[in-house]
């Protein structure tokens, strides 16, 4: 029976149907499981997507393949999706295409659908920023990943969720759901150590020890949903038309303290319809001294996640992607909250601009 914080989600993104889970990996899981991907299936994913993705589907037992990303953008490009849909399949294989909006743009992946349905693939929307709330994205695959937690454009507790029009689909998904024990403060804890364990790993220069790391992810990717996250689930649904606008009035502050520090700082030009966070790309020498440089000042700055390849080279060695690396090193991530208002925002390009100065 479909909850009322599932029918909630299901309606606003697109979907008849929607089943919660206590993570969004293992709402990933489930669904590659009940698809029946397997050990002769083969899984597509972003080559600079979360490791999360990679440890979802290897623990299915298909194989993992990669797809390029754009060394401007950070995000795959669907006429290169498509053609290596086509190209997997002319050796054979066949399995899933996971379209993943990174970052909250949406993005247009008509190329890689039809490929993937003229070769007998299934194709899953990995939407975990929202970025089909608003406007309302039609649903064209098997389904559509949501992910929720705190930080996250659906600040809500923990949690993920598939959205299907297939009422038989959602039905055994949510078996799955009702076994996995429910995420608590234990599997919290664990999962904390585990990302301070990878950091550490990648600080000392060791990312590629990190593949060992998946054995203990194992135990981290099966969790249903806490029935006590369901009302705070549902405000903050009822709060994410509000969120959103003051995500792009954020942005639209940055975009415009930001255009001064140009060329050397250009964020990502594409249709961010749910900012996380705002992407901005520069030279990989300038990456580090400014991150460095905004942290010192109290400044929130990210940088993303590095090609699989590097952490995970066992298991992704044929797929290796240059662009990836290259865009590892180049994106900063600045934040999109309350905190930022324009005098701050104003103060943060001002401790840029002297870093800048000094190094162009």
């Amino acid at each position: 029976m479909t909850t009322a914080p599932a029918l909630q989600i299901a309606n606003a993104f697109g979907g008849d149907q929607a089943v919660l889970f206590g993570r969004a990996r293992s709402a990933l899981l489930a669904l590659f499981e009940t698809l029946g991907l397997h050990g002769r299936s083969t899984i597509l994913i972003p080559s600079n997507a979360c490791p999360s993705l990679l440890a979802s589907a290897w623990a299915c037992g298909a194989e993992v393949r990669l797809a390029p990303v754009s060394a401007e953008t950070g995000v795959n490009d669907d006429a290169a999706l498509a053609e290596q849909v086509r190209k997997l399949s002319r050796t054979g294989r066949s399995g899933a295409v996971l379209l993943t909006h990174l970052y909250g743009f949406r993005l247009d992946f008509t190329q890689a659908r039809t490929a993937a349905r003229e070769q007998g693939w299934i194709t899953i929307e990995n939407d975990a920023n929202a970025s089909s709330f608003t406007p309302q994205a039609p649903l064209e695959d098997a389904a559509r990943i949501v992910s929720f937690g705190a930080g996250k454009v659906l600040d809500a507790g923990a949690g993920g969720a598939v959205i299907t029009q297939d009422a038989a689909l959602a039905a055994e998904l949510e078996k799955r759901a009702k076994s996995y024990p429910v995420l608590d403060d234990a599997a919290a804890e664990a999962e904390d150590q585990l990302m301070l364990q990878r950091r550490a790993l990648r600080n000392q220069g060791l990312s590629a020890e990190i593949e060992h790391t998946l054995v203990t992810e194992l135990s981290q990717l099966r969790f249903g949903f806490d029935p006590d996250a369901a009302e705070p689930l549902s405000r903050a649904l009822s709060h994410l038309p509000a969120r959103l606008a003051e995500r792009q009035d954020l942005r639209a502050l940055w975009l415009d303290a930001l255009s001064g520090l140009a060329p050397a700082l250009i964020p990502v030009a594409l249709d961010q319809t749910a900012p996380w966070r705002l992407i901005v790309k520069t030279a990989p020498a300038l990456r580090d001294p400014l991150v460095e440089a905004l942290r010192k000042a109290g400044f929130d700055a990210g940088t993303n996640y590095p090609a699989l390849t590097q952490s995970f080279p066992t298991l992704t060695a044929q797929d290796a992607h240059p662009d990836a690396d290259l865009w590892a090193q180049s994106v900063i991530n600045l934040w999109l909250d309350e905190r930022y208002d324009s005098a701050r925002i104003t103060a943060a390009c001002a401790v840029m601009e002297p870093v800048l100065e000094a190094l162009t």
